[in-house]
């Protein structure tokens, strides 16, 4: 994975926001404080938005803070976009311009500005339009497979031992955890033909955190795959995140995976995890 974006503004901070943040006091405290701030909505926020059941109130109350900084605000592509971009790009990492669609930011300022733009009125009758392709992106079924696959995996390299050390509060450092998921990842990507391109290793990363989260939490064999899969909004906010300098969220537990993934996307504290973790005797099961 190649890491954040290199070519951002000088002196500029790039924030990802998910839409508690939106509605929270410390956007308000983070706009007026700091005006080297750039805010960035991720596509799949208004998808989140769209399947609400009162659409403009809920766009309203979440972008509607916004209005202040709205020339610092702009709209990413969504993931399924990016892992397209590498496809016709030959591997190539996007780059910021590319990730910070003009035509996402321009529907999604309009949205901002509310009845005072032209344009608001044909967007919220395409969102009613496409209500159920929206809600398509949230069907826990369509990605099952692949879920299933990651749980294997996951079992497999920790066995039951450590998988009930997991329950154990502080049986594990985090830098222990996180080499182990470290080893696994590694693993998993050295597969022909599996999780090609940068992003497809991004969301591997963060589905592998949501299962040390839900095996910690409930224990894997307590769960299903659909229950993980419902964080599947969760995954796409810190994915986008991982390409820009931070993520601002009232979510305890985005804030976790969002510095759990920075710190494996570090080499040189991955390296130091990987061998903390290899001190524990762990190994994965390839």
């Amino acid at each position: 994975m190649a890491g954040q974006l290199a070519e951002h503004g000088q002196g500029m901070t790039y924030v990802l926001l998910d839409q508690g943040a939106m509605r929270h006091e410390m956007l308000q405290a983070r706009i007026s404080g700091n005006a080297s701030t750039i805010f960035v909505i991720p596509d799949v926020a208004f998808s989140e938005m769209a399947i609400k059941k009162h659409v403009r109130y809920t766009l309203r109350r979440s972008l509607s803070p916004l209005l202040a900084a709205i020339d610092r605000t702009y709209v990413s592509v969504s993931v399924k976009e990016i892992v397209e971009f590498e496809k016709q790009s030959g591997g190539n990492v996007i780059r910021l311009h590319q990730l910070l669609s003009g035509r996402a930011t321009r529907i999604g300022r309009a949205l901002i500005q509310g009845d005072s733009s032209p344009d608001y009125p044909k967007i919220i009758a395409r969102l009613d339009e496409t209500e159920l392709a929206h809600k398509s992106l949230f069907d826990p079924m369509k990605d099952l497979d692949a879920m299933r696959r990651h749980v294997l995996a996951f079992k497999k390299s920790f066995g039951t031992a450590r998988l009930k050390l997991l329950r154990t509060p502080g049986a594990y450092s985090e830098e222990v955890k996180l080499g182990m998921i470290t080893m696994i990842m590694q693993a998993m990507t050295r597969q022909p033909g599996m999780f090609d391109g940068d992003v497809t290793k991004r969301m591997l990363l963060v589905r592998l955190l949501l299962l040390m989260y839900w095996a910690e939490k409930d224990g894997l064999d307590n769960i299903k795959p659909e229950k993980i899969m419902n964080d599947f909004i969760d995954m796409e906010f810190v994915v986008i995140a991982s390409y820009l300098d931070e993520i601002l969220s009232a979510d305890e537990k985005v804030k976790m995976l969002d510095r759990q993934v920075r710190r494996v996307m570090d080499i040189a504290d991955a390296e130091k995890m990987i061998t903390a973790a290899r001190d524990t005797g762990f190994r994965t099961s390839e």
